[in-house]
């Protein structure tokens, strides 16, 4: 029918995507970080590296 629909922007500190941002995705980032997980890329410039925890730590202390 034509329509559309676009989801909110999730929230980038909120990483197990559980609803709340707390020391939880902290660490579930850290994980995935040190695993090289594509989950990591979170800046999605398709290289896991310092910028990506950066970006993380800039979410994360900003709050949803």
């Amino acid at each position: 029918d034509g329509m559309t629909m676009t989801l909110a922007p999730t929230c980038l500190a909120d990483f197990n995507h559980d609803g709340v941002a707390n020391s939880q995705d902290f660490f579930d980032f850290l994980g995935s970080f040190f695993a090289n997980e594509p989950a990591a890329d979170i800046n999605t410039d398709g290289a896991i590296n310092s910028q990506d925890l950066f970006d993380f730590l800039g979410a994360f202390f900003t709050g949803c």
